[in-house]
């Protein structure tokens, strides 16, 4: 159900109270408390990607628990209201840690602090207080025992157990995947969640949200009582974070848009094959009433941009194509292995899959650890993310890129342009011939490549995206881009000499008529026929209309 107004559309709070209390948006996500409470694992480990509402369900969930004030009113006409989980409604100590703000330098001084001040709370002026607090400063919280220390310290004080609550447990391991510190970091969250969560008495229950599902780190070594609900498995959580069809359908009630147009730019992304809007996204477009690309670049997309190589950007082409691939995708990953020299496909595919950036549709049967998966790149919003990725991370300047077409039927001025982005954004190694492949089949590939990824960063397109190798007349075109003012068909060669740019430019241009590529195309549209050929880091263009 929905609560609050349509037009009070807070996008800058986590906060429910805030929301409820000045009558903002609200589409109800109270269940989630029911099936938390509901399911017999103590502890619960979420991931989802970003903006799908996991911090607000967060503040949600710890409104609902706490004694230390009683929020029941803001829950008034939500489902959770008539749940006979209500009765745990303003019930119990619940310690919450958001963990996103955590640096290497203060982690362990910021969480220390906060537990401080929870024990402070709870057991204000006694000698509990004043032991625990004694104890955690001198041992200088190395020994990683604050969180039972908290919760035996409040049992003990009120007769009640704890809730714990943490959110974006992986971000400040993500975000040191790569320094020396990342041990020292990974220890000791290992040992903080182990003497917390791992046969604490004093534990009613414990919920960590994130981005990444990281136990191969063993971050959870020994902790049987943690399930995970991550976007591979989570049948309990489905529909608790980002929006539902059925959501979209009351939203669309009240703001009336176009539902098929909105489903295009931010519906797709599958947790355990079950489609969801973005959260955040949604929100905006109903503020704005604009469609736009409302993910920013993260710190994932530097991880990915280190990651990518020949064949990666090769499939990278392929998805920003329209096309499904299938590759296999680990559900558990390594952030210390996520480095160029040692990442393995499955690991990396699992990174662009767990981040949101890529969508799950089909599942093998085949072992749940390595399953064979059919990858895409699910909707606009994530196809103009993906090419705003390729202008920042494989052409660092975007300018010459934009102006592509701008001397596309003038051969010399346009073989300038291509030439200027081949010397300033591309490396000699990047045109190496891999070993075990013929040299002409090999460069004229790399070659493809190249241009499917410039033309699939260029945004002024009637299409989102260029094709590649598709039947055309008597043959395959290597690249076709329509555009309002004509179609493009490009064929590629490779030369052996630079002596023979120009011949094979020729070449490539008159296979194009040969082969009668294009010839199935509205013929009162123009056709711009492009031969191009390279050798190295040059380059030689004809055109034809």
């Amino acid at each position: 159900m929905i609560k609050g107004s349509i037009n009070r559309i807070d996008l800058g709070t986590s906060s429910f109270e805030r929301i409820i209390e000045n009558g903002g948006l609200y589409v109800d996500k109270t269940r989630l408390v029911e099936n938390f409470l509901n399911e017999p694992s103590q502890v619960h480990l979420i991931t989802r990607h970003r903006r799908l509402g996991k911090s607000l369900n967060m503040n949600m969930l710890k409104c609902f628990l706490t004694d230390r004030a009683d929020f029941r009113h803001l829950f008034k006409g939500l489902y959770i209201e008539n749940s006979p989980v209500w009765e745990k409604a303003n019930s119990a100590p619940v310690f919450y840690f958001d963990f996103k703000e955590l640096t290497q330098k203060t982690c362990k001084e910021d969480i220390y602090d906060t537990i401080c001040d929870y024990i402070e709370t709870y057991c204000t002026g006694t000698d509990l207080s004043r032991q625990t607090k004694r104890y955690l400063s001198e041992n200088k919280f190395e020994n990683a025992s604050g969180l039972r220390y908290l919760t035996e310290s409040v049992y003990r004080a009120t007769g009640k157990r704890s809730y714990i609550l943490i959110d974006e447990y992986d971000k400040i391991l993500m975000d040191n995947h790569n320094s020396p510190q990342y041990e020292e970091i990974r220890n000791f969250m290992t040992l903080l969640f182990s003497a917390g969560v791992k046969g604490n008495e004093y534990l009613e229950k414990a919920l960590l949200t994130g981005v990444m599902r990281i136990s191969k780190e063993s971050l959870f070594s020994g902790l049987n009582n943690v399930k995970v609900f991550d976007v591979f498995d989570d049948n309990l959580y489905t529909d608790d974070y980002g929006f539902t069809e059925s959501e979209i359908d009351e939203l669309q009630a009240l703001a009336n848009f176009d539902k098929a147009e909105l489903k295009a730019w931010y519906n797709g992304i599958l947790v355990h094959g079950h489609a969801i809007y973005n959260t955040y996204s949604v929100a905006t477009f109903l503020d704005s009433g604009k469609y736009d690309c409302h993910w920013t670049m993260s710190g994932v997309m530097d991880i990915i941009a280190k990651l990518l190589n020949e064949e990666r950007m090769a499939t990278l082409a392929q998805l920003l194509n329209g096309e499904r691939i299938l590759q296999s995708v680990d559900k558990r990953i390594s952030l210390k292995g996520l480095s160029p020299e040692y990442t393995l496909d499955r690991d990396f595919y699992s990174l662009l899959v767990q981040a949101g950036y890529l969508a799950v549709e089909i599942e093998s049967a085949e072992s749940p650890e390595n399953s064979l998966v059919a990858l895409t790149i699910p909707n606009k919003e994530l196809m103009l993310a993906w090419k705003d990725f390729i202008l920042k991370y494989a052409f660092k300047e975007p300018t010459p890129i934009l102006n592509i077409f701008r001397n596309s039927q003038n051969a010399e001025k346009f073989a300038e342009d291509l030439q200027g982005i081949l010397d300033n954004r591309m490396s000699y190694h990047d045109f190496l011939k891999p070993r075990d492949e013929p040299t002409k089949r090999a460069l004229e590939r790399t070659y493809q490549q190249f241009m499917l990824i410039l033309l699939c960063a260029y945004g002024d397109s009637k299409k989102c995206y260029p094709t590649s190798n598709r039947e055309s007349g008597d043959g395959r075109y290597d690249v076709f881009i329509e555009r309002k003012e004509a179609y493009y068909i490009f064929e590629l060669k490779s030369s052996e000499k630079a002596e023979d740019l120009a011949d094979n430019a020729v070449a490539a241009l008159r296979q194009i008529n040969e082969k009668r590529y294009g010839v199935e195309l509205d013929e009162d549209k123009r056709l711009v026929r492009i031969g191009l050929a390279f050798f190295g880091k040059q380059c030689a263009v004809v055109c034809e209309v």
